[in-house]
């Protein structure tokens, strides 16, 4: 068969956002951003925080193009108000584009985490850019640098020549130095809606010629937690490996050894119902069958939560909306009513400490066996 979905780019890659209106569910960041190079009021130094996967790199590659747009482009909304896009035909936003600007620096902390680098930072920040109007210093993972490399880009952060701006890109900002948070302008990156990350994986389908069934971009997404990057790649993966260019739910369960939602609820209607047999012979049945159990433990985990949520608080049904059809909706409702409020924390509580160990497990269920006969042996 022709190989008609081979990628010069994985999807993430290639449907990288190259404007500010491409960017999808990080208003607030966008917008600040924005009206910052509209006013000309750039800071020397930033903080991009959030999970993994919402986009804090790829914002800070585009601020850094933005900054150094020869010929940015200004226009208006439909409520009158002012955006402000990079070109992206100059030199410079072409060259950042491709990967090849001399001006913008990218390190890895998670790789690169010694004093030497940070270092070799501080001397390269003092010459001028060779070609833009700022040297952008973007450091990915920056809570992984060393003490010393900290200490070392605090003292390049209190006195930033006028040429240079710092992007530090984190998932975990708590262990980030005070003095450094104090330094910066902080950005929060929130996780991605699961209807908005489905819509994003339509248009790649759309633009790539694949079909895709619905319940299998909605697998796609929730198996991504929020995360953009990871659908897509989840998706780039599903697609080398398909044999037409057709995608069906059972093909991305197979690939991600997830379980789909209907079975999940029977499996949390046991629960809920006591039903100490049917529960611990479900989770066996999966075991034999080929799933890997802590990536089914997770979506578990989660419907849990969202069950929980509802019980505690009905009117939380409208903030799912953005997360399950009304079918979904219905059924987590309905569990949420057989279900009593104490098993309930008990079982999410159990199920959240037992996960790493499924994974490392000689017997995988075993974990899950324990935690679900302790519970509903009570």
């Amino acid at each position: 068969m022709q190989k008609n979905h081979e990628h010069s780019l994985v999807f993430y890659r290639k449907y990288r956002p190259q404007k500010f209106s491409e960017f999808i569910n990080q208003e607030t960041v966008k917008k600040t951003l924005q009206n910052a190079l509209l006013l000309n009021k750039i800071s020397h130094a930033y903080l991009f925080a959030g999970v993994r996967g919402t986009g804090k790199t790829t914002m800070a590659r585009l601020f850094a193009k933005a900054v150094n747009c020869l010929r940015p482009e200004q226009s208006r909304g439909a409520n009158g108000e002012s955006y402000f896009e990079p070109c992206n035909k100059c030199n410079a936003c072409q060259e950042i584009n491709a990967s090849r600007s001399v001006d913008l620096i990218e390190i890895d902390a998670a790789s690169n985490r010694g004093i030497d680098e940070i270092r070799d930072l501080k001397e390269g920040i003092r010459f001028s850019p060779v070609k833009a109007k700022y040297k952008v210093f973007i450091i990915d993972e920056s809570h992984m640098l060393t003490p010393a490399a900290f200490n070392a880009l605090l003292k390049t952060l209190e006195e930033p020549p006028e040429h240079a701006i710092f992007i530090l890109a984190t998932t975990e900002p708590d262990k980030l130095l005070p003095t450094i948070l104090s330094r910066v302008q902080r950005f929060d990156f929130k996780r991605l809606p699961t209807k908005e990350i489905v819509q994003k994986l339509k248009n790649i389908s759309e633009k790539e010629n694949f079909a895709i069934d619905e319940p299998a971009m909605l697998a796609i997404a929730r198996s991504a937690g929020g995360s953009l990057r990871d659908a897509e790649s989840i998706l780039s993966q599903i697609v080398a490996f398909s044999y037409d260019k057709k995608i069906s739910l059972n093909e991305v369960e197979s690939v991600l050894g997830t379980v789909r939602f209907e079975k999940i609820k029977d499996f949390l209607e046991f629960l809920a119902e006591n039903n100490l047999e049917q529960s611990v012979r479900f989770v066996n049945n999966l075991q034999n069958e080929g799933y890997q159990l802590h990536e089914v433990m997770k979506p578990v985990i989660g419907f849990l939560e969202k069950t929980l949520l509802l019980k505690l608080d009905s009117s939380q049904e409208e903030s799912l909306k953005s997360e399950f059809n009304q079918e979904e909706i219905e059924a987590l409702k309905q569990l949420s009513q057989t279900f009593e409020a104490q098993k309930l924390k008990t079982l999410l509580k159990e199920f959240m400490l037992a996960l790493p160990g499924v994974k490392k497990a000689v017997i995988p269920s075993l974990p899950i066996e324990l935690v679900i006969i302790e519970t509903l042996s009570k």
